[in-house]
């Protein structure tokens, strides 16, 4: 997977922001949780989980599934994958392969 520009600076816009980076760590570890799930471990209101969520998801690292009155988000890893390899190019750096992660 190939990221086009605009797709790579909306990937580094949503992720400059600390607490963006610490929902997709949360749920980069635990697999797949709902907004109420991500906000119990979190000290912000609920509409500010779910305004980062929103902008994780339109950035593409989180996909958002409708099961219910529920939405639960995932990590995409080929796409944070593929962020990182275009990362590494831009920077010069030698691209190191990141074995996808078992589901």
């Amino acid at each position: 997977m190939k990221l086009a520009s605009e797709e790579f600076d909306r990937i580094s816009k949503a992720l400059a922001d600390p607490q963006r980076r610490a929902i997709l760590q949360k749920l980069a570890v635990t697999g797949k949780l709902n907004c109420s799930d991500v906000h119990a471990f979190f000290d912000v209101s609920q509409p500010t989980v779910s305004h980062h969520l929103k902008e994780l998801s339109m950035a593409g690292v989180v996909q958002r599934e409708k099961q219910g009155q529920f939405c639960y988000y995932h990590v995409k890893s080929e796409t944070l994958t593929a962020y990182v390899a275009e990362l590494q190019r831009r920077l010069g750096l030698v691209a190191v392969q990141v074995a996808p992660r078992a589901r």
